[in-house]
């Protein structure tokens, strides 16, 4: 049974924005008075990067969650990454940790569930957002049993679509076996133009088809932006705070040598914010409802 207060970011494809809705969705939450814990379950670790501690030496690389799974212990968790939002770090261990359960599990179908134990060690947080894998093996069941609910980001690719089928398909598996409380939260449409009506009927059409029609997707998507994303990723920094340094920047005829920012700023941060709060209230009505039925 998943963690109650737990949302998996899933997508089978890299590059559909997980990370970045993971980190923008953390951070935005956090600001709103949420006491939040995200973590990286990839071994790429770019969590770290959106969130900007991977280079001044607090990551530990997804050893401290490793060493909780395999001792049974409660894993090492980065304190106030930013004011409310902690995280556990991941990186070139979580490899390892992929490595020990995909072993474990074959001894033990029910392995998976170690990394929902370790997590609920960490302390009382009102949001739990895990960034999964771009895969669909043993740390996306890991992170499935784990949670309570999933959100699924998709680009209008074929690619991202069918990374989005693959992680329904887990979905559906885990939901049969490990955690029959997961629920699908929403789909988010991520990179989508302001012109893209007709393209967001086509990939509405396609979710209901690898959904098998319970396909919640969220009004806000996620708009394109070339410029944004690799800049934020570089510096960073979340949506909100890149829009704040795009704002108190100089003007170009001020200073030729000052940055220059993306034209997207305040539209990207406003898409982001406008998202965390329909997520947000999908899951508190969700939670409302669940805890209403257990206390009948």
């Amino acid at each position: 049974m998943g963690l109650p207060n737990a949302v998996a970011v899933a997508n089978g494809k890299g590059g559909v924005g997980k990370t970045s809705l993971t980190a923008n969705v953390a951070g935005t939450a956090a600001l709103s008075g949420w006491r939040v814990l995200a973590v990286d379950l990839d071994a790429q670790g770019n969590l770290g990067n959106d969130l900007g501690y991977n280079d001044d030496g607090r990551s530990d690389r997804g050893r401290g969650l490793l060493q909780a799974v395999v001792a049974g212990t409660a894993p090492t968790v980065l304190r106030d990454v930013r004011p409310g939002l902690d995280v556990i770090a991941g990186g070139e261990a979580t490899e390892e940790l992929e490595a020990v359960l995909t072993t474990r599990q074959q001894r033990d179908g029910t392995a998976v569930a170690a990394v929902a134990e370790a997590l609920a060690r960490v302390g009382e947080y009102q949001l739990v957002l895990i960034d999964c894998p771009p895969s669909s093996g043993v740390l996306l069941d890991a992170a499935l049993t784990a949670a309570r609910f999933l959100v699924i980001p998709t680009r209008a690719d074929s690619g991202s679509l069918d990374g989005l089928a693959k992680v329904a398909r887990r979905f559906a598996q885990v939901r049969g076996a490990g955690n029959p409380t997961i629920e699908l939260l929403g789909v988010v449409l991520f990179d989508f133009g302001k012109n893209d009506r007709a393209v967001v009927r086509r990939v509405r059409d396609r979710l209901g088809e690898d959904l098998a029609g319970a396909a919640p997707v969220f009004d806000t998507f996620i708009r394109n932006s070339r410029m944004a994303p690799g800049d934020m990723r570089e510096l960073g920094v979340l949506a909100y705070e890149y829009e704040t340094a795009a704002t108190q920047a100089p003007r170009w005829f001020q200073d030729p040598t000052a940055r220059r920012f993306s034209r997207s700023a305040t539209g990207l941060a406003e898409d982001y914010q406008a998202l965390t709060g329909e997520i947000l209230a999908a899951f508190a009505a969700r939670r409302a409802a669940e805890l209403e039925v257990i206390g009948q």
